[in-house]
């Protein structure tokens, strides 16, 4: 309440001038809330949302922002300080990581988008502003246990002790017309460690980044000592890559996501700290612009379950939220709208489909299932293309979904 007070008088106190001062807005969304809400009640998403609204009012009244409004999975605040809005969100991410670890039943994967800018403040303590919309869709772009802020804002707070800005490239967002530069904060202890040892293994859960990065880099050099091992020319024993006889195909590994997408995809790929529900491990891509032209989804992800049955139902949860009917409707490049089968040929299966339109976004849910393939495994993916454009989403998904969710 102290913080949606502050808000308000903040707000007051700028309503009707002509020059209010910059300030940075921080959005923090829950990811996957709805699904949970619907897979373990609304007791229990309530407990979450508590949790979530009590940690961010106080990581943001600690850096001297205020709340300007807080509604279930989603919380606004505003800052004075560009360098304190960063400070707030990355404190943020660690108390998020903590109680996750202390809770498992209550995970909060939490995205955090930050931008700065002029904003037109209001009487009722709310504000307007460009600021505010990419915040938004920078809060959008970030996937669980993230911290994506501007260009402008990390050029206003400029360099942080323990705090390093990645460079994701430029991006067009929802409702902004000029292309926007994306840049990913980055925890001190990540930069410590080899970046394609935290997106092969993820974060151990229940330990603390310290303990984790030790786990990590045993588990790596154990695996390196595998590989050597078993990687000569034994004649018996073939590759470690494999791990069956020489010469015969590779099996798909039971929890490693990354290495069911393939190597021309996977570039832009990370491994969410802690998966989606019910999953075994999940990879979130958001590619960013380069010389490359070819087309990739604004945004989508990859999780692999222990089972068909687990791959299912998080498939029949997302069916059922959009209230779309079996075996009916299209998800193709002329008409999109529908769900039902889909097989890799005649007597080869493959999984099931769904499509839909979620305002001005074009998204597609798919399933891959294993079916007693050994270089298969049971994958739930979801993409989403901004700007209504089904037909490129449909074409990119009709080549990519046989081959994301199996070993190259």
């Amino acid at each position: 309440m102290r913080s949606r007070l502050a808000a308000r008088k903040l707000a007051r106190s700028l309503a009707g001038t002509s020059n209010a001062a910059v300030r940075t807005f921080l959005i923090a969304d829950i990811r996957g809330y709805s699904r949970f809400t619907e897979e373990y009640g609304d007791e229990a998403s309530a407990k979450l949302a508590a949790k979530f609204s009590d940690l961010v009012r106080e990581g943001v009244e600690t850096r001297g922002g205020a709340l300007i409004e807080i509604r279930g999975d989603e919380a606004l605040a505003v800052f004075d300080s560009a360098r304190q809005a960063i400070r707030a969100a990355m404190d943020l991410q660690h108390r998020f990581a903590e109680e996750s670890d202390a809770d498992s039943d209550l995970p909060l994967r939490v995205g955090i988008g930050i931008d700065s800018g002029e904003a037109i403040a209001l009487e009722d303590g709310s504000f307007r502003g460009a600021a505010l919309n990419v915040a938004a869709r920078l809060c959008g772009l970030a996937h669980g246990g993230e911290v994506i802020v501007s260009e402008g804002t990390s050029h206003l707070a400029g360099r942080l002790p323990g705090v390093r800005y990645i460079d994701r490239g430029r991006a067009h967002l929802k409702g902004i017309a000029e292309p926007v530069r994306i840049i990913r904060v980055a925890a001190p202890e990540e930069e410590q460690s080899h970046p394609w040892i935290v997106m092969f293994f993820g974060r151990p859960k229940g330990l603390g980044w310290r303990v984790a990065l030790g786990v990590v880099l045993i588990a790596a050099a154990t695996a390196a000592a595998v590989v050597y091992l078993t990687s000569g020319n034994t004649g018996e024993r073939g590759s470690a890559a494999t791990g069956t006889q020489a010469g015969s195909v590779s099996e798909a590994p039971v929890a490693d996501v990354m290495a069911l997408i393939p190597t021309t995809l996977r570039e832009t790929c990370v491994v969410q700290p802690v998966p989606d529900i019910g999953a075994v491990e999940t990879a979130v891509c958001v590619p960013g612009t380069t010389a490359e032209t070819r087309f990739s989804p604004d945004r989508w992800q990859v999780s692999i379950y222990p089972d068909e049955v687990a791959m299912n139902k998080a498939y029949e949860a997302e069916r059922r939220r959009q209230e779309i009917a079996l075996d009916q409707g299209k998800c193709s490049v002329l008409s999109w709208g529908g769900e039902g089968p889909w097989a890799h040929g005649p007597e080869k299966p493959g999984g099931r489909r769904l499509c839909y339109f979620d305002g001005d976004d074009a998204v597609i849910v798919w399933t891959h299932g294993r079916f007693r393939q050994s270089t298969h495994r049971d994958i739930l993916g979801i993409a989403r293309e901004g700007g209504s454009d089904h037909a490129r989403l449909a074409a990119w998904w009709e080549v990519q979904h046989h081959l994301i969710g199996k070993v190259e």
